[in-house]
C-alpha cells in the first residue's frame, strides 16, 4: 500500500532535508524502505544514490508543505543556501558563493533553470514555485553541462508534466498576517497522443514588517501541453505568466550605537529619528510607506525529444520577457528601478544512456537585451540617474562521458567551451558629492574552458565511493558610473574537489551519505561604494583576489518502522579570503548631512588616506581622499561555519485507511556576516528555527493540515548592507546604521487539500 508522507525526507547528499509527500514502498513483511529519488541533473535519469553529483532534491509536496512560493523561501528548507532580496532582486548564496550586487549588471553565481531553461535575471525568477515535480539544488561549479554563470551551483525547477489520465488538485491555505493562498491544477488527455495541464497560484499576505513591507501579492499561471505522436517522439510546450504587485521587500535597522528596536520586525519607516542622515529621504522623517514592487514575467519554451536509435536528440528553444519596476528604501534612501529583459536561448543535445558508455554532447546559444533606469534620491531636489542598456550574446559547446571500466568502476570526463560577448551603452548622472555625467559605453568578450573529471566505485550494490573535480566560470561584465576602459570587471572561477560516499543499510531503511569538499575560488566579483574619476561616488564592482573554502557534511535518514522517519544532516564550512583589497572613497564635504566624515566604516584593515586629486577642481572637495580596505583573512559573506537540519515524522494509522501524520523539524545555523563590510551590526548571531505540522488524510485524496513555522520566533537575518553614507566613529569602528533582510517571524495556519 502506498502512503503519502507529509514532510518525509528525500534528502540527497548535500545535507539538505527534503520534506516530501512521496510514496513509500514496502517489503513483503510490511516494512517500509526509503524511496529511490530519481533526478535528471546530469541530463539523464538516474537515482541520487548512484550519482556523484553534490545535489539536494526536494519533492513538490515538500515545497508546498514548507510554504515555498518564491526563491527566498528556499533558504528555509535547504541548509547552506541563503536567498534574500535587495529591492526586487534575488541574492542567492551557496556555501558563501554568490553575488552581492542587485542591479541589472549583476548576474547570479547560482544559475536558476526551469525545465532546462536558464533564467538570466536574479529578479526574474518570480513566483514560479508551484505545481512542481521537484527542485534540484546542485552545490558547486556546474561548468560542464550548465555552463552559463553556474560557478557556485545551480537550482533546477522541474514542473509537473501532463498525463493522459485526468487529474486535478486544489489547495487552500489560510494563515496569520491574513495569509490567503489558492493553488490549483487540472489536466488530462485531449486525444490519445495529446495531454494538457493547467496550473495557477494566487498568493496574498500582509507584510510582516510593522509598516506593511515584506508582503506578498502575486498571481502566476502555467499551461503545459505534451504531444507524443509515437513512442520515439515527444514535444513538451510550456507557457508561463507571473504578476507581482506588492508593497515590496524592505529591511530592518540594526545599529551598535543606537538601542535595538523593541520589535525586530520594525519597518524602515518607523523611528526615523534614529536614522542619520534623513536629508537623503524626501520629506525627511515622513512615513515611507509608498514603496512598491511590480514585476511582470511571461515565458514560452518547448522541449523536443526524438529517439534516433544510436542517440536521443533533444532541442530546447525558449523565450522570457521580464519587466521590473520597484521603489525601495532598502539602502536607507529613496531608490527607484525600472528594468526590462528579453532573453532567448537554444540548446541542442545528443545523448545515449548505454549500459557501458553514457554520453551527452550539445551546443548552446543565449541572447539577451536589457534596459536599466535607476533613480537615486540624493536630496529632495536632486537625483542620481543610471540609464544603461546592456546586450549579451553567449555561445557554448559541451560534452560529458561516463564509461564503465567494470561493473563496479566508472570514469567521468566532461568539457565545455563558453564565450560571452557583452556590450553596455548609456550614461550615469551623479550628484554626490559633485555633479557629473559619465559615458558608460563598453564592449568586451569573455571566454573559458571548463571541465569535470571523476571516478565512481560501487563497494556493494548499496554502497558507493566517488571523487570528482570540476570547474565553473562566471563571465565578467560592466558596471555604470565609470567610463571605459575602467568600467568592467573580470570573470570569476571556482575549482571544486569532492570526496564522498553514498550508502544504504538495514534493507534500505538507513541512508548515510558523507561528503568532504575543497573549493578554490578565484577573482570573486564583489560590489562596494567607491570613488569615480569624475569625483563622484558610485557602486563599483571589483575582483576580490582569491578565497579558499573547505568542509564536510553528513546526512542520515532512518526508517526504523514503516510509520517513522528520522532525519539529521549537518555541514561544516571553513571559508577565508586569501586576498581581498579594494579602494574606498572618503568625501570631505560636510553638506547638510553630518559635520564631518570619519574614516570608512568597515571591520577590515584601513590603509592610510590618500588625497583624491580628481576633485582638486572643486574647492570644497579638495580634502577628499581614498583609502585601501584590506579584508584578507575574513570569512566569506553569508557562509556560516555550521548549518544543518533535524526532523522526525510519525504516521498514526486510523480506521478506514485514513491517517494522522505528525512532523517536526528544525534548521540551525551558526553566525555569519551579511555583507562584505564585516561590521558587527551586519552580523547574524545564528539561530535554531523550529517547524511543525499535523495532517489528517483520507484515502480519497482529501486532507487538512495544521502548520507552524519559526515557532520560537527567531530573528533570522539573511542579508543586507550598511547605510552607504555612515562612517566609523573611529578607525575600525562600527557604523551608525545597517539595513538587514529578515525572515518572517512566527507563522501558522491551516491547509485544505483535495485531489483526484
Amino acid at each position: 500500500m502506498k502512503q503519502h508522507l507529509v514532510a518525509a525526507s528525500t534528502l540527497t547528499l548535500a545535507m539538505a532535508t527534503a520534506h516530501a509527500q512521496d510514496a513509500q514502498s514496502t517489503t513483503s513483511g510490511g516494512q517500509a524502505t526509503l524511496e529511490e529519488v530519481v533526478v535528471t541533473a546530469a541530463r539523464r535519469e538516474q537515482s541520487v544514490q548512484t550519482s556523484s553529483l553534490s545535489i539536494a532534491v526536494l519533492g513538490g509536496g515538500s515545497l508546498a508543505n514548507a510554504g515555498v512560493t518564491q526563491a527566498t523561501d528556499l533558504g528555509t528548507v535547504v541548509p547552506g543556501l541563503t536567498v534574500s532580496l535587495g529591492g526586487g532582486t534575488n541574492q542567492t548564496y551557496l556555501r558563501g558563493v554568490g553575488s552581492f550586487a542587485t542591479d541589472a549588471s549583476a548576474e547570479s553565481a547560482i544559475a536558476y533553470n526551469i525545465n532546462g531553461v536558464y533564467i538570466s535575471r536574479p529578479s526574474g525568477v518570480g513566483p514560479i514555485f508551484f505545481d512542481l515535480e521537484r527542485v534540484e539544488v546542485l552545490k558547486g561549479p556546474q561548468g560542464t553541462l550548465y555552463g552559463r554563470n553556474a560557478s557556485g551551483g545551480a537550482i533546477n525547477l522541474i514542473t509537473r508534466r501532463p498525463t493522459l489520465e485526468p487529474t486535478g488538485e486544489l489547495t487552500i491555505d489560510f494563515g496569520n498576517f491574513d495569509q490567503r493562498r489558492v493553488t490549483g491544477a487540472i489536466g488530462g488527455g485531449l486525444t490519445d497522443t495529446l495531454a494538457v495541464r493547467a496550473a495557477a497560484q494566487y498568493n496574498k499576505r500582509d507584510g510582516y514588517l510593522s509598516d506593511g513591507y515584506n508582503d506578498q501579492d502575486s498571481l502566476a499561471g502555467r499551461l503545459t501541453a505534451l504531444w507524443t505522436p509515437s513512442d520515439s517522439v515527444s514535444l513538451l510546450v510550456t507557457g508561463e505568466y507571473s504578476d507581482i504587485d506588492s508593497q515590496g521587500e524592505a529591511t530592518v535597522k540594526r545599529s551598535m550605537l543606537t538601542p535595538e528596536p523593541h520589535d525586530a520586525w520594525e519597518g524602515p519607516s518607523v523611528g526615523l529619528t534614529q536614522q542619520p542622515p534623513t536629508a537623503f529621504i524626501p520629506g525627511g522623517t515622513q512615513i515611507l510607506d509608498d514603496g512598491f514592487n511590480d514585476i511582470r514575467i511571461w515565458a514560452l519554451s518547448a522541449q523536443l525529444d526524438a529517439d534516433l536509435g544510436p542517440a536521443t536528440l533533444t532541442f530546447i528553444p525558449a523565450y522570457r520577457d521580464t519587466d521590473i519596476a520597484y521603489l525601495t528604501y532598502t539602502p536607507g534612501f529613496w531608490f527607484r528601478t525600472n528594468e526590462t529583459s528579453k532573453q532567448q536561448s537554444y540548446e541542442l543535445r545528443l545523448a545515449n544512456d548505454g549500459s557501458v558508455l553514457k554520453w551527452v554532447a550539445g551546443l548552446y546559444y543565449f541572447d539577451e537585451d536589457q534596459t536599466q533606469l535607476y533613480h537615486l534620491q540624493a536630496r529632495p531636489i536632486q537625483e542620481s540617474m543610471v540609464n544603461t542598456p546592456l546586450f549579451t550574446r553567449s555561445y557554448a559547446a559541451f560534452g560529458e562521458v561516463t564509461y564503465s571500466l567494470t561493473d563496479q568502476l566508472r570514469l567521468i570526463g566532461g568539457v565545455r567551451y563558453s564565450e560571452d560577448k557583452k556590450r553596455q551603452e548609456g550614461f550615469t548622472q551623479a550628484v554626490l558629492p559633485t555633479v557629473a555625467t559619465t559615458d558608460n559605453t563598453g564592449r568586451r568578450t569573455f571566454n573559458d574552458v571548463n571541465w569535470r573529471a571523476g571516478v565512481e566505485y560501487d563497494l556493494t550494490p548499496q554502497n558507493m565511493l566517488f571523487f570528482t573535480a570540476a570547474t565553473g566560470f562566471k563571465a565578467g561584465g560592466f558596471f555604470p558610473s565609470v567610463p571605459a576602459p575602467n568600467n568592467s570587471f573580470e570573470p570569476e572561477e571556482l575549482t571544486a574537489f569532492t570526496l564522498g560516499s553514498r550508502n544504504r543499510f538495514l534493507d534500505q531503511r538507513l541512508q548515510v551519505n558523507i561528503e568532504t569538499f575543497y573549493w578554490d575560488y578565484r577573482d570573486k566579483q564583489e560590489r562596494f561604494l567607491g570613488a569615480t574619476p569624475a569625483g563622484t561616488t558610485g557602486l563599483l564592482t571589483t575582483n576580490a583576489g582569491k578565497a579558499t573554502l573547505y568542509g564536510a557534511n553528513v546526512d542520515v535518514v532512518f526508517k526504523p518502522t514503516r510509520d517513522d522517519t528520522l532525519r539529521f544532516a549537518v555541514e561544516y564550512l571553513n571559508s577565508e579570503y586569501d586576498r581581498f583589497v579594494y579602494q574606498a572613497y572618503n568625501p570631505s564635504i560636510p553638506g547638510p548631512f553630518v559635520n564631518s566624515y570619519p574614516p570608512e566604516a568597515t571591520g577590515c584593515t584601513l590603509g592610510p588616506a590618500v588625497p583624491y586629486t580628481a576633485n582638486d577642481f572643486v574647492p570644497a572637495l579638495r580634502n577628499d581622499s581614498t583609502q585601501s580596505i584590506d579584508c584578507s583573512g575574513k570569512s566569506l559573506v553569508r557562509a556560516p561555519e555550521w548549518t544543518g537540519t533535524a526532523g522526525y515524522d510519525r504516521i498514526f494509522r486510523l480506521p478506514g485507511d485514513s491517517s494522522l501524520i505528525a512532523g517536526v523539524d528544525a534548521q540551525f545555523s551558526s553566525s555569519q556576516y551579511l555583507s562584505p563590510d564585516f561590521i558587527q551590526s551586519g552580523r547574524d548571531d545564528g539561530y535554531v528555527a523550529l517547524n511543525a505540522n499535523l495532517a489528517y488524510q483520507l484515502p480519497n485524496g482529501f486532507s487538512v493540515s495544521l502548520w507552524g513555522r519559526n515557532l520560537t520566533n527567531e530573528e533570522i537575518y539573511t542579508g543586507g548592507g550598511r547605510y552607504a553614507f555612515s562612517r566609523s566613529v573611529a578607525a575600525g569602528g562600527d557604523p551608525t546604521l545597517f539595513y538587514a533582510n529578515i525572515r518572517a517571524p512566527r507563522t501558522y495556519g491551516v491547509s485544505v487539500r483535495a485531489s483526484f
